[in-house]
């Protein structure tokens, strides 16, 4: 929204008239993108996970989440990159889920993906690694650590949200030696830990360029595939290895972020790897991913000589089921990532996620370790100019090898890869078939309908525009603001919302409103429970503010919670709404509050 409601309420209404005909029209929507850096790096010593069980001694590097949105009017889409080895399936589960409460964002929405350094600290529970090399998790999980991230990416991400501005896109190729296949092959015909300079590989950058409206740049996203491991296991210092490296390197030279993300690198290694020499040798040769890959990727940037603010996105997801390897053991937190057949196979359930840019790009993602010939395979074969795979995102379910390598046998193998020799098979035919089918429709996502609002683990509730529906003749949900504007005396805000623990609890509004039509009263109702109040000035319709108005008791279950106007009012709107945020309060906080 970009002008008061007094005296431009008709203005308003004609703009939101003109706004859905370009969209019937297939007008090109306002583009948007922001980028944030978060620091996550711990302040005492965590287990690191990679190798074997360690703990940090120190710090060699800081690492980081790097937050992309990119927003083309229909579809918000967020894109983290954290310096971090893996995550369960479950954790990436349990952060999209305090995203969808509380800020509305679909976990479709929502990719997570890791640089997979191996000399980063341990997050949540093991997972599958628990299973197959066990003893690196004789330990508890690190659970301040592991809420420290989760909050940090969080904030990131509401931070970003508030820089979202006008933008443009471009998409190149770029080409980099910085990797080798690491699968030696011996005498005997079996595959070790090595360097195998005959092996499959991919030295191709995918690059995506964000610039500001006025193209000056914004920020970078670089997808090549290759391990963590130019610090070995004798390294106890916490770094985000070759691609912390590289990214500091390409800030440095280009002036704004960059988002590194790790690719098909099951069989990848950098080309100098687990370094197990003193301090100043290991040093030198990490240093040297600055030119194998550093500077490949700044001249990648100087080849995207087009960018658009014309972008539309579509997201997409695909479960793929394969045979779980005979014998193997199966975690609890993970009990939704697998299922029995009637005839008592077990099958694991591989979430893939997909997102179009346009008809230029396709991106498609997995929580594995994915050999790169499989990926080579499927670009090969897209029907899109830009295919990439961004490896490592939203969990870690093992690796998955290429069908001709089982013969080889070796620890990409044998050891962590829970699938049985059918899984490129079974992955490669859905993901090309999604790729030449679903994502070549030409078709713009709908908005996603309302859900039940679920608790956060505190308990506490977020009612957001995003997550309610806007009931009445002229309310309206405004992309931009993500809010609800043109709110009359005959409209109102509905959520279902599950009540998880009975009592009191806090209310904070979120919203805007002009000097001039603020005061109007307000009323937030749950069954019979009614909390009454009216509307601050919050400076403008511009200015969002947030403050507490009150107190209202809940019942447990599920319930249908109503903001709507107190009265009836001729004129004007009550406010643009943006969020209630309501957290449970103890008896001695309400007594001392006023303004139930």
């Amino acid at each position: 929204m970009s002008y008061p409601h007094s005296g431009l309420r008709a203005a308003r209404h004609l703009a939101l008239f003109a706004s859905m005909i370009l969209t019937a029209l297939a007008a090109k929507a306002d583009f948007r993108a922001a980028v944030v850096t978060v620091d996550i790096t711990p302040t005492s010593p965590t287990m690191l996970v990679g190798y074997s069980a360690r703990k940090s001694t120190g710090i060699h590097d800081p690492i980081y989440h790097k937050i992309v949105i990119i927003d083309d009017g229909l579809t918000e889409f967020v894109l983290v990159s954290s310096d971090l080895c893996q995550v369960s399936p479950s954790e990436y589960d349990h952060v999209a889920a305090l995203l969808q409460r509380r800020l509305g964002i679909a976990p479709v929405h929502f990719w997570w993906s890791l640089t997979h350094t191996h000399s980063a600290p341990e997050v949540g529970v093991p997972g599958l690694s628990a299973v197959f090399p066990g003893e690196l998790y004789p330990h508890e999980a690190d659970t301040a650590y592991t809420s420290l991230v989760e909050q940090k990416l969080i904030e990131g991400i509401i931070t970003a949200r508030s820089k979202l501005a006008a933008a443009r896109l471009g998409i190149g190729w770029g080409f980099s030696q910085a990797n080798i296949n690491r699968r030696a092959i011996g005498p005997d015909g079996k595959a070790s830990p090595g360097m195998n300079p005959d092996g499959p590989t991919d030295h191709r950058i995918g690059l995506i360029r964000l610039d500001k409206a006025d193209g000056n740049p914004l920020a970078l996203i670089a997808n090549y595939p290759l391990h963590g491991t130019v610090f070995g296991p004798a390294n106890t210092e916490i770094s985000g290895d070759v691609a912390g490296m590289v990214s500091t390197y390409v800030e440095q030279k280009t002036g704004v972020p960059l988002l590194f993300i790790n690719g098909a690198a099951g069989d990848l290694a950098p080309i100098y790897s687990v370094v197990k020499s003193p301090y100043a040798k290991k040093e030198t040769e990490l240093g040297q991913f600055r030119v194998l890959l550093g500077d490949k990727i700044i001249e990648a940037n100087k080849r995207v000589l087009l960018t658009t603010d014309s972008v539309k996105l579509f997201a997409g997801s695909l479960t793929i089921e394969t045979p779980l390897k005979q014998g193997l053991g199966w975690p609890a937190d993970l009990d939704r990532y697998t299922r029995k057949t009637p005839e008592g196979k077990q099958l694991v359930q591989l979430p893939v996620r997909f997102l179009k840019i346009n008809d230029d790009a396709a991106i498609w993602s997995a929580p594995v370790e994915l050999f790169c010939e499989v990926a080579n395979a499927i670009r090969d074969r897209s029907p899109f100019p830009f295919t990439f795979y961004y490896g490592y995102t939203n969990g870690w379910l093992g690796y998955v090898p290429a069908e001709n390598e089982w013969k080889y046998g070796g620890y990409e193998v044998d050891t962590v890869c829970p699938y049985t020799s059918s899984v490129e098979k079974d992955l490669s035919q859905p993901v090309v078939s999604y790729l030449k089918g679903e994502m070549r429709k030409v078709r713009r996502p709908i908005p996603m309908p309302p859900t039940i609002v679920s608790p956060a683990p505190d308990s506490s509730l977020y009612l957001t525009a995003r997550n309610g529906l806007g009931v009445g003749p002229n309310i309206k949900y405004m992309q931009e603001w993500r809010a609800f504007g043109w709110f009359t005396a005959d409209d109102r805000i509905e959520w279902d919302v599950d009540v998880l623990q009975e009592g009191d609890y806090a209310v904070s509004l979120e919203w805007a409103v002009s000097d001039k039509e603020a005061g109007k009263e307000f009323l937030l109702q749950a069954g019979d429970r009614k909390l009454a109040g009216s509307t601050g000035k919050s400076g403008s319709w511009e200015t969002y503010k947030t403050e507490k108005i009150g107190f209202i008791t809940l019942k447990k279950g599920l319930q249908k919670i109503i903001f709507k106007p107190a009265g009836h009012f001729d004129k004007g709107a009550l406010l643009d709404f943006r969020a209630l945020e309501m957290r449970p309060a103890g008896s001695a906080a309400r007594t001392s509050a006023t303004g139930r």
